[in-house]
């Protein structure tokens, strides 16, 4: 059994700093976590990416271009590709993004789009796998377009509850990234599967530095001791 690795999800420099003090080996950036992540704006990307050089994490980027479902137009499936691009030019370990057909398959022709621009050795196949319509078939479609990294729960609420879909992306040779609401008691039983990493939010509730009147001004943070408590469970494996 390989070591598993701790991904954390950022949105802010501040949280790269957070998950660098809590032990963190690689980070996943992204803004709006309450719609499943969203790419973030450019500078912001490449001011907590200095950051995580700085404290010697491993840096990708969630491309997502809105809300919503994971089938895109071809204008936006041009805007991921043109993002990606731009991206890994930063000298990016990978991106993180992908889509679906309209029979709820990977979309291959976003895939053949990005591994034109970028390489799919540079992407990870993002939880729009977890909405495929079948598991089994969906894994060896990426497979065979040349993926080799996916980020998902295993089609489950839960990663913890996914074994069977994480073990058919397995099955098909691809590397797990394994995401979803993930505790420090469900490291055990995920790295039996031999899953690359775990992906945890590990956030707590951010207080506001003033009362709002006319916006939501309720976010959330990285939480270190969250992040250690993560660590801590994968080390004493």
């Amino acid at each position: 059994m390989a070591a598993c690795k701790v991904e954390v999800v950022c949105s802010t420099v501040e949280d790269v700093v957070a998950a660098a003090s809590g032990g963190a080996d690689r980070l996943e950036f992204c803004s709006h976590l309450p719609s499943g992540g969203l790419t973030p704006g450019r500078a912001l990307i490449e001011d907590a990416w200095r950051e995580a050089q700085a404290k010697g994490l491993v840096f990708r980027v969630l491309i997502r271009p809105r809300e919503g479902g994971f089938v895109y137009s071809a204008s936006e499936r041009l805007s991921i590709v043109r993002e990606a691009e731009a991206l890994m030019s930063l000298g990016l370990d990978k991106v993180v993004t992908g889509g679906l057909n309209a029979q709820g398959g990977p979309d291959e022709q976003l895939l053949k789009e990005l591994d034109h621009a970028v390489g799919l050795q540079h992407v990870v196949f993002h939880r729009a796998i977890d909405e495929a319509v079948a598991m089994p078939s969906a894994a060896h479609a990426l497979r065979d377009a040349g993926v080799r990294t996916v980020l998902s729960s295993g089609g489950a609420a839960r990663a913890v509850e996914g074994a069977e879909g994480l073990k058919h992306l397995l099955a098909a040779g691809l590397e797990v990234v394994a995401g979803a609401g993930i505790q420090p008691s469900h490291v055990p039983s995920l790295a039996m599967l031999d899953v690359e990493a775990v992906h945890a939010s590990c956030r707590r509730k951010a207080t506001p530095a003033s009362n709002a009147r006319l916006f939501d001004f309720d976010r959330s943070e990285v939480d270190p001791v969250a992040v250690a408590a993560l660590v801590d469970a994968v080390r004493s494996l």
